[in-house]
């Protein structure tokens, strides 16, 4: 999930520099995804409000890897995930990682 610095409800709120800024973060998280798990696709997504599914006011983005073994729509709808690997390793490698993808020179040199 990606969520802006400043606190907004919509996305027509956000500012030119704000959508550069997210759609870049997208782009370096992405590349992180790809050296950690190597996905073969993704989903990116925006939620906007309590009735899109967020669970306070706000607006944030999804960026969700997929790897073509999933059963699909039953996946999500049906809340079963296969977890070959625990959230917390996840967390812990993305927390180690992320500095190399985003940082002051990705964002500079775009």
């Amino acid at each position: 999930m990606i969520v802006t610095q400043r606190h907004i409800t919509k996305f027509l709120d956000l500012t030119k520099e704000e959508l550069l800024h997210i759609t870049r973060a997208i782009q370096g998280i992405q590349l992180l995804l790809n050296d950690l798990y190597n996905p073969k696709g993704y989903n990116i997504g925006i939620n906007q409000g309590i009735n899109a599914g967020g669970s306070i006011e706000h607006l944030h983005f999804h960026l969700i890897p997929r790897y073509g073994t999933e059963l699909g729509f039953i996946d999500i709808v049906g809340k079963t995930r296969v977890l070959p690997e625990g959230l917390e390793a996840v967390k812990k490698k993305i927390e180690e990682n992320i500095h190399l993808y985003l940082n002051r020179e990705f964002f500079e040199n775009f």
